[in-house]
């Protein structure tokens, strides 16, 4: 019973990730359709909003690969902190291009140095999980295994 429950949940749960990405998406489309920001921001917020998309979807696939019985996996986690850091480094970026006294520039500059020593972490973190699922090859069992050897 409490399987069959957690089923139901998990598929609410992927609905509700769904109409989330498609309100994202509809509420992008709206903001620079209506906004009057520059063209450079209007790609900043699509850019920042895509991203964000991606972010729900990954988490998507993650409550459908449990649901299919799939165990959940490490990698899909490190996706997602890897783009929701780069979605903060573009907003220092964008933030950085507006002039500010010497104290706030300081500040955001040390939030741009953190994001993106934290994005590398990730990178990182994500090349060690994929490199520790390798699984190591073996010779076929009639290769010989020295090619010095004579024969």
């Amino acid at each position: 019973m409490l399987a069959a429950a957690e089923h139901w949940i998990l598929y609410l749960v992927s609905f509700a990730l769904l109409a989330l990405g498609v309100g994202i998406l509809a509420l992008m489309t709206l903001t620079v359709v209506q906004g009057g920001a520059s063209g450079a921001e209007r790609i900043i917020v699509i850019l920042e909003e895509l991203l964000l998309v991606l972010i729900v979807l990954e988490i998507f696939v993650t409550v459908q690969t449990h649901l299919a019985g799939g165990r959940l996996h490490l990698e899909p986690f490190i996706i997602v902190g890897t783009i929701a850091i780069i979605r903060h480094i573009l907003s220092v970026v964008v933030r950085l291009t507006i002039p500010v006294n010497p104290a706030e520039s300081r500040q955001q500059l040390t939030e741009l140095v953190i994001y993106t020593a934290s994005a590398f972490m990730l990178v990182a973190a994500l090349a060690l999980a994929r490199w520790s699922q390798r699984r190591p090859t073996r010779p076929p069992s009639g290769a010989r295994r020295d090619s010095s050897a004579s024969g």
